[in-house]
């Protein structure tokens, strides 16, 4: 029996997730499919485009993804409250960055303005738009539907293009997070689509290693896209070897939810439509911009906040992330079973991503994350 969303998603603290998503019958919906020969590869593309065009508008950072023939891959970090220190400013100029208004299928950029004056002279309607773009799971459904309209308008298909659920895991320690952004990068060296990490595509690694500067691989690694807040470093954190990071995760917080700012329950599923049509950013049914749309970016009239963060940022630096994962791909290759013992650690907690659980850390973070939900522990601890 599956577990309910809102077990698996923390609804009060900040929490890092890897998300799955697969398409039907995990047909190769975006590659070459195996049985017809018809390849399908052209829309990878849609989807890293769209998640370029929510992800800075929702509550939440990318840190990894990558999309392959039949399913696709995020990790992020969702901050469940951060939309509640938004101003309906902001949360107006994000809704319309992410759903912009279209006419005949192409972005109008001159009726942002009016768009999100009309949205701040209705409350109600500016309270479900702060709901939805602080959701994880809205993220995911706003993601997947403009994709199964386009893709099944092109094959003059119906029904559903992804699977009703997507998978999700709590990554509950530092270990957690970076072993599943190298399991993600690794996707296709695995699947044997390429051999070398500069020979991927589609996938997050690719745009960092154009992260080239000295400054860039020196810092702490950051998100490649980012819809909260910039997160400052620890200040008194000194860099680490990836080999040896001690775990760490969240204390829990006791944090209760005032009333009268709860979201209203959101369903957890990602339906979609039978057909594409475009969508009216004026409706809240139907909000989702017209496939293929790509807006230029406004410069944003907000000022955003920094806001305090639980959770800092991954203490690995680009350079070190990069090379680990150069590492980790030759090993993947060579397939011998001798990689040194820094690569070898990390290969076998990326395998240990493989089996689905519900969240992955140590012993330690796993037994105060069931305890938190009330839950039997299932969950095996990462390697060390």
């Amino acid at each position: 029996m599956a577990t309910p969303r809102h077990l698996l998603v923390d609804p009060v603290n900040e929490c890092d997730y890897h998300l799955v998503s697969r398409c039907v019958r995990r047909a190769f919906l975006c590659g070459v499919d195996e049985h017809d020969g018809r390849d399908y590869s052209h829309r990878r593309p849609w989807l890293v485009e769209r998640m370029g065009q929510l992800a800075p508008c929702f509550a939440v950072d990318i840190y990894a993804y990558t999309v392959l023939s039949n399913h696709f891959h995020l990790v992020l970090r969702h901050d469940p409250l951060a939309h509640r220190d938004w101003s309906d400013e902001e949360v107006a100029w994000r809704w319309f960055e992410a759903f912009p208004p279209t006419e005949q299928g192409a972005v109008v950029e001159a009726l942002k303005p009016e768009r999100r004056e009309l949205m701040l002279d209705n409350p109600k309607r500016l309270a479900r738009a702060r709901c939805t773009l602080g959701s994880m799971s809205h993220f995911m459904k706003h993601l997947k539907q403009p994709i199964a309209r386009r893709a099944n308008l092109e094959d003059d298909r119906t029904g559903h293009f992804f699977e009703q659920r997507f998978y999700s895991g709590a990554l509950l320690t530092e270990e957690a997070l970076v072993a599943a952004m190298a399991y993600v990068d690794l996707n296709p060296v695995r699947a044997e689509l390429a051999a070398r990490i500069e020979e991927i595509r589609d996938t997050s690694i690719r745009e960092r290693l154009l992260e080239n500067s000295a400054e860039a691989l020196a810092d702490y690694l950051r998100p490649v896209l980012s819809g909260l807040d910039g997160r400052p470093a620890h200040a008194g954190a000194s860099p680490i070897v990836v080999a040896a990071v001690e775990p760490s995760f969240p204390a829990s917080t006791e944090t209760s939810v005032p009333q009268q700012a709860t979201c209203e329950h959101q369903p957890d599923g990602d339906a979609e439509p039978d057909r594409g049509h475009a969508g009216d950013a004026e409706t809240d049914a139907a909000d989702a911009n017209p496939a293929g749309t790509s807006p230029e970016p406004e410069a944003d009239p907000v000022r955003r906040r920094e806001r305090p963060s639980g959770l800092p940022r991954p203490h690995v630096t680009l350079a070190q992330y990069i090379d680990l994962v150069r590492a980790m791909a030759g090993a993947e290759n060579a397939r011998s079973g001798n990689a040194p013992d820094r690569v070898g650690r990390w290969l076998a907690r990326t395998r240990a991503l493989g089996k689905r659980q519900r969240a992955y850390g140590s012993e330690h973070a796993l037994r105060h994350w069931i305890a938190d939900r009330a839950m039997q522990l299932r969950e095996t601890p990462l390697p060390a």
